[in-house]
């Protein structure tokens, strides 16, 4: 029984010979190459994203200032030799619609990267099922897990956040109070509507929303009240899709080991015939070359799963303590400024934060959100329109039953 590969052949025999060509380019160098770009770029991106500054002699500030300054000025003096003027002014409109508006680009960008990684790994990994560690019932629970995974997705999407609206601007201050620590009574500017405490305007989405965490660019629409429970099921399904996906790469992987007898192989390089006794080494650049695309997919499953169980638990803890990420922020501003006092430090631990009402109560508070479309002031101005438009209706004629009376006249007549 022959495999070919590449420039790699496998030749299992009773004498389990194998032969491998170490001397022409190997075919899992590609993946090498692959891999090693895509954890340079993404680092590099991420550090500069978190720990780049205009201004800094650090590396991730140089690359910053490289990045984000000097390259768009040199693009748009290309641009502008070209183009004329237009070309700058069509680059600073694709940025603004890009990093200042909410868009599509990134919604696309994840339907590419999980349905295209579900896809692949369907391809090469399914004709390997059922084996003697997986069953065909697993083909079935992944896609179950894979419709979750874009059903609750679009669910934190599309669910509105807590808008805050002049209806119910008034209620929501009287649910969420002012602390006069991190949140005092003040006016959004932009919608010029009272800000109730923990919201706070987006200026993507170009609305105040009650109980404000975050702009989640993934779900293109911001985290709040309302849709906070979604998101975070968001990061829990996408969490165990990932873990599924490595768990069956992974098992997948050691079967094709195992049946391909590969730990008792032995290479002989075609060249020098030189015999190899099977290692480690060798067997992965052979499980490289014959399945490198599953292998891909598994690794990148495994590191976002790493990724996404960090967040996920960082996103619990928040709710635990009865907080959000832009409060989070408020608090470690308003702690910094008072630590630069000289009795700063027992300012902080006098802090309290009114909003944390225990760990159950916090985490019933994101499960069971309130509508805040149907407030209590709402509700009473609806019933106020029904009781006006129930006085008008008994004090004018209905025209509906007079027309309809005059239709029972004119049938009885016409029998």
């Amino acid at each position: 029984q022959v495999w070919q590969s590449g420039s790699i052949l496998v030749q299992a025999s009773t004498s389990r010979l194998c032969a491998l060509n170490f001397c022409t380019p190997n075919p899992s160098m590609n993946f090498y190459v692959i891999t090693v770009c895509y954890v340079v770029v993404g680092g590099l991106g991420i550090g500069i994203f978190l720990w780049g500054k205009p201004s800094g002699n650090s590396c991730f500030d140089r690359l910053y200032r490289v990045v984000c300054i000097h390259f768009p000025r040199i693009l748009k003096k290309l641009l502008e030799k070209c183009c004329g003027p237009r070309g700058p002014a069509a680059l600073d409109w694709l940025w603004t619609y890009i990093c200042y508006r909410t868009n599509p680009i990134v919604q696309l960008f994840y339907l590419m990267v999980v349905v295209g990684g579900y896809l692949t790994f369907c391809a090469h990994a399914f004709p390997h099922l059922p084996n003697k560690f997986v069953g065909t019932n697993h083909k079935y629970s992944g896609l179950a897990v894979f419709a979750g995974c874009l059903w609750v997705w679009w669910k934190a999407c599309s669910t509105d956040p807590g808008t805050v609206t002049q209806e119910n601007a008034d209620d929501l201050c009287k649910i969420f109070e002012w602390d006069d620590q991190i949140f005092t009574s003040s006016e959004c500017k932009t919608c010029e509507l009272i800000k109730p405490a923990r919201s706070k305007h987006c200026a993507l989405c170009n609305v105040c929303v009650a109980r404000f965490d975050h702009h989640c660019i993934w779900i293109n629409n911001c985290v709040g009240l309302g849709n906070h429970k979604w998101f975070l099921l968001f990061l829990f399904m996408h969490l165990v899709l990932c873990l599924y996906g490595c768990g069956m790469g992974t098992t997948i992987v050691y079967d094709v080991i195992l049946r391909k007898d590969l730990f008792s192989a032995v290479f002989v390089d075609p060249v020098t015939k030189q015999k190899h006794r099977a290692s480690w080494l060798i067997i992965c650049q052979y499980m490289l070359a014959t399945e490198g695309m599953m292998i891909f997919v598994t690794i990148l499953a495994a590191i976002m799963g790493l990724v996404l169980f960090g967040f996920f638990l960082w996103h619990l803890n928040l709710v635990r303590i009865g907080t959000t990420t832009n409060e989070l922020s408020k608090w470690n501003w308003v702690k910094w400024c008072l630590k630069q006092e000289e009795d700063g430090k027992e300012k902080v631990k006098q802090l309290v934060n009114i909003y944390n009402k225990g760990c159950r109560k916090n985490f019933a508070e994101v499960a069971f959100p309130l509508d805040v479309h149907n407030l209590p002031s709402q509700l009473n101005g609806q019933i106020k329109k029904s009781e006006a438009v129930r006085s008008e209706e008994d004090n004018n004629p209905i025209k509906g039953e007079g027309s309809s009376k005059r239709k029972g006249k004119d049938k009885a007549k016409k029998s």
